[in-house]
């Protein structure tokens, strides 16, 4: 094991107001913690990237000879403070994913997502969604086809994280092959044991030259755990209001009425 590991670990816990601030703010057991502290064993992987984030340094920096690495901390110790106060929000959402797991099980399957489109006004958009359980997280992946139902268009895809807060599913999706946008989604959970429409609102970017902040309210259609993907996504794309493929429920969930007597646009309750 390094042996100036633990020396390195209790000098970046002194820039902070106790080690059981450290632990509280790492996620993480305070006795486990000791351990490394205490040179009885060495993090995890991945539990020595988590510290290593947190405090602003590269694992390379934390094996360094304490001499060394004390020096290093000490010219720039307003830099290390940066990095920590950055980085507090991610290990805060990373508990919260976590947590999360069990309580979103129930919502793990496919779907078909309608939003009125950003990039196409006056159409909706018709995409297969699917929420999954990985050993970290919930997570979602969403493939659009921008295009004329079966007819050629081009593809997005999102991929990101779902979690919940207070009674609400949250979710953060990026689109991974251009990476020019991220989506957050925000929907009411199923009040009944038999999940048929999740009701939410959706924030992006439209995908034309001035690429405005928009808004629309989005509905999720439950269609299973297993879906023949093929098939599904050739039911995919952009179709006119009013369209009898378009659910009526869903029709009236994202008719994009405002809240009478307000400019405030709200998920639809179902």
């Amino acid at each position: 094991m390094p042996r100036d590991l633990p020396d390195n670990l209790r000098l970046l816990c002194s820039y902070h107001h106790s080690i059981a601030d450290v632990c509280r703010k790492l996620g993480m057991n305070r006795s486990q913690f000791n351990r490394y502290l205490n040179g009885q064993t060495l993090p995890s992987l991945r539990l020595m990237r988590k510290i290593c984030d947190f405090f602003g340094v590269e694992e390379a920096e934390l094996l360094m000879p304490h001499g060394q690495f004390k020096e290093l901390v000490r010219l720039k110790p307003q830099g290390v403070g940066i990095e920590i106060d950055k980085n507090v929000i991610m290990f805060e959402a990373e508990k919260v994913i976590q947590d999360s797991r069990s309580k979103l099980d129930a919502y793990a399957g496919y779907y078909f997502s309608y939003y009125n489109s950003m990039s196409n006004p006056g159409k909706i958009l018709k995409s297969l969604t699917k929420i999954y359980r990985t050993p970290f997280s919930m997570n979602i992946k969403t493939l659009e086809v921008i295009g004329e139902q079966n007819h050629d268009g081009f593809t997005c895809k999102y991929e990101g994280a779902c979690f919940t807060l207070g009674d609400r599913l949250f979710i953060t999706a990026m689109e991974t092959l251009t990476r020019n946008e991220a989506i957050q989604i925000i929907l009411y959970p199923s009040y009944t044991n038999r999940i048929r429409y999740l009701s939410g609102v959706m924030s992006g970017v439209a995908a034309h030259a001035s690429r405005p902040p928009t808004a629309t309210q989005i509905v999720l259609q439950f269609l299973g755990t297993n879906v023949d993907i093929r098939k599904s996504l050739g039911l995919c794309g952009l179709l006119l209001p009013g369209d009898d493929r378009i659910p009526a429920d869903v029709q009236r969930m994202i008719s994009g009425d405002l809240r009478e007597g307000t400019h405030l646009l709200e998920a639809a309750p179902i």
